[in-house]
């Protein structure tokens, strides 16, 4: 892809009266891992749908950079999968230049083994669902990956899988979650939602939050883990 893969400007997003943020405005260069952070009902969701295509902005405009091929996770899992075909189905009909075998492979790295993998979409758990919905992300031909809270629903063993694999991608990462160790491991870069407002932070989620409590003891503000108002 081109240098800047993504560009944000002067987003707006309302719903009805509600305004969810105002005047956001970003770039994501080729190769960033960043991460989407902030209490809960911040906007950071809203922000990753619009980012990704899947919503448009009450005012303001997403541009890419050339060549890139994005891919976006959501949380509600009827985005991401088919729910009448059986999981090899679902595996199979993703366009990749991996073999029969090399799907089967990676089924079974994402804990789809034997006969599992003609299980129906619609009975598997929501973790189950979830490992799906990944290794389809993964077995896409994409250069830039959405993610909205990926790990949500995922055993510590299938988390690490994931990492590793965002760990070993050289394509361009934005990410929202709130897993510290996740996010620790791999972002470089954070983009706070605070107040209807996008406030970067260069470095990973421990900085950040460091960051965060030296504004804190300035005076009340927000503490981002716990969500709550600190005085």
């Amino acid at each position: 892809s081109g240098r800047d893969v993504l560009v944000a400007q002067d987003l707006c997003k309302r719903y009805g009266d509600l305004e969810v943020f105002r005047d956001v405005s970003l770039t994501v260069q080729r190769g960033q891992k960043v991460a989407l952070v902030g209490i809960n009902g911040s906007g950071k969701s809203t922000l990753s749908r619009l980012l990704s295509g899947a919503e448009e902005p009450s005012s303001g405009t997403v541009s890419y950079g050339p060549n890139v091929k994005l891919t976006f996770f959501s949380q509600e899992s009827a985005e991401n999968l088919v729910y009448t075909g059986t999981v090899w189905e679902e595996i199979s009909a993703v366009p990749s230049r991996c073999n029969d075998q090399e799907r089967r492979n990676l089924l079974g790295a994402f804990l789809f083994s034997g006969d599992d993998i003609y299980k129906p979409v619609s009975v598997l758990s929501g973790g189950e669902k979830s490992r799906l919905a990944l290794l389809k992300i993964l077995l896409q031909d994409s250069n830039c990956l959405v993610l909205d809270e990926p790990t949500n629903h995922l055993d510590l063993k299938t988390k690490a899988i994931f990492q590793e694999a965002l760990l070993a991608y050289h394509g361009t990462v934005i990410l929202v979650s709130h897993d510290r160790f996740f996010l620790d491991a791999l972002v470089d870069r954070i983009f706070e939602i605070r107040d209807g407002r996008c406030i970067p932070y260069h470095g990973n989620y421990s900085y950040f939050i460091e960051k965060r409590r030296e504004e804190q003891m300035q005076g009340g503000m927000v503490d981002v883990e716990r969500g709550e108002a600190k005085r």
